[in-house]
């Protein structure tokens, strides 16, 4: 218990300073990038720091858990509190375990953090920018649900507001009704257009028969289950979306024989991806020695320091790779995780018998 205070304060202290300085350095960038569309009131500036450092974390939170690692593992080195830990009787895997346990207790609660609406900070930041909701609006969205086809012209998700709704009923590949409204609400887990005009088709066409047939009605129900997010989520290319709203989007696909290449990426991304930070910490624990004089610890620091980088940044960009659909989700995220989960657990093995 002692050795984990000990060696977890310390690691959770560079990861503090890190975050800190990462997340500094973001909301700077960010400041200075937006200083000429900066809102004019101070309750959305302090709105607008706020969302972007929640945003920021997407990025500085796995970055800081890496590089903490290596400045654990190099200050440690040299100072020789790590040799001295090895003479009085602790394993590498004892000093080893602190650091992977809260690496991956934060890594735990960031994925906890994807399935809520932490996941909009973007959005969110923009349309403060931007002091509009355009940026979230989507247009032309065409969507099958069992035998209706729904066009929506406009719709926005964050007022769960939609425009110009035209539903298509087809039977047997024949279009048997058409109904169209100029707004709907998503309401008790279905679009509702008001005031709807619906054209029904006859079964057969003759001559001296009327061939249309209009019934207007308050309102009338469709698409259950399809939230604006959900919509979002697959119809249009958005950088990120929660959890929560990928496994809605995922059912509604399923119920529907749909494509799920897309919102299986997400889930991949946000859910699994984020935990190869705890198990990267194996492999610096494993290439660090044991005494300042086997390496070149500068060196050393800037070798690690590349490698989680170049590691993050294959995550990262593999991830990209599938949700825009360059590659399968299995094979662009799970087996690229599971080979380096495999490759981590073989090196956690042999760690104790690494001189």
């Amino acid at each position: 218990m002692r050795l984990f205070r000990f060696v977890g304060w310390y690691y959770f202290k560079y990861f503090l300073i890190v975050l800190l300085a990462l997340e500094l350095f973001f909301v700077g960038i960010d400041s200075l990038k937006y200083a000429d569309k900066m809102p004019d009131s101070a309750n959305m500036i302090i709105l607008f720091f706020t969302y972007d450092i929640l945003f920021a974390l997407n990025y500085t939170l796995p970055i800081s858990l890496l590089l903490a690692m290596v400045l654990f593992y190099i200050t440690f080195i040299k100072s020789n509190q790590y040799t001295a830990l090895l003479s009085i009787g602790f394993s590498k895997c004892q000093i080893l375990s602190p650091i992977f346990l809260i690496s991956l207790f934060f890594t735990a609660v960031y994925v906890g953090l994807n399935a809520t609406p932490f996941v909009y900070m973007e959005e969110k930041t923009q349309n403060l920018i931007y002091k509009d909701n355009s940026l979230s609006v989507s247009e032309h969205l065409l969507v099958k649900y069992n035998d209706d086809y729904v066009y929506f012209d406009k719709i926005n998700p964050l007022l769960q507001k939609a425009q110009n709704i035209k539903v298509f009923r087809l039977k047997d590949k024949t279009l048997e009704s058409y109904a169209e409204a100029k707004e709907a609400f998503f309401e008790d887990k279905y679009w509702i257009l008001h005031d709807t005009t619906i054209y029904e088709m006859p079964s057969s066409f003759e001559l001296g028969n009327n061939a249309l047939s209009t019934t207007r009605l308050k309102t009338f129900k469709t698409l259950k289950n399809f939230r604006p997010k959900v919509l979002d989520t697959i119809y249009q290319n958005k950088p990120a979306v929660s959890i929560t709203d990928a496994l809605l989007s995922l059912h509604a696909l399923v119920r529907q024989n749909a494509d799920t290449k897309k919102v299986r990426s997400f889930l991949y991304v946000f859910a699994i991806l984020p935990f190869f930070v705890p198990f990267l910490s194996v492999l610096i624990a494993y290439f660090s020695p044991s005494l300042a004089r086997y390496e070149n610890l500068a060196l050393l620091g800037l070798k690690f320091i590349i490698i989680t980088l170049v590691v993050w940044g294959l995550f990262f960009a593999l991830g990209k790779f599938s949700i825009s659909g360059i590659l399968i989700p299995e094979i662009g995220v799970l087996s690229p995780f599971f080979v380096f989960l495999a490759l981590s657990l073989w090196y956690f093995k042999k760690l104790n018998k690494r001189l």
